[in-house]
């Protein structure tokens, strides 16, 4: 499945900024996937 560029942009922003690998260890990549496939909201 493709993501626009934008959203891409957006869920980096929002990675960065909540620290998502920090607090729960999962890489960018895994972070699209799970919201790709609808276990994550954002």
């Amino acid at each position: 499945m493709k993501i626009n560029d934008e959203m891409l942009d957006r869920l980096g922003t929002y990675f960065v900024y909540h620290a998502v690998y920090d607090t729960y260890g999962i890489t960018f990549e895994n972070f699209v996937e799970r919201w790709l496939r609808g276990i994550l909201e954002v």
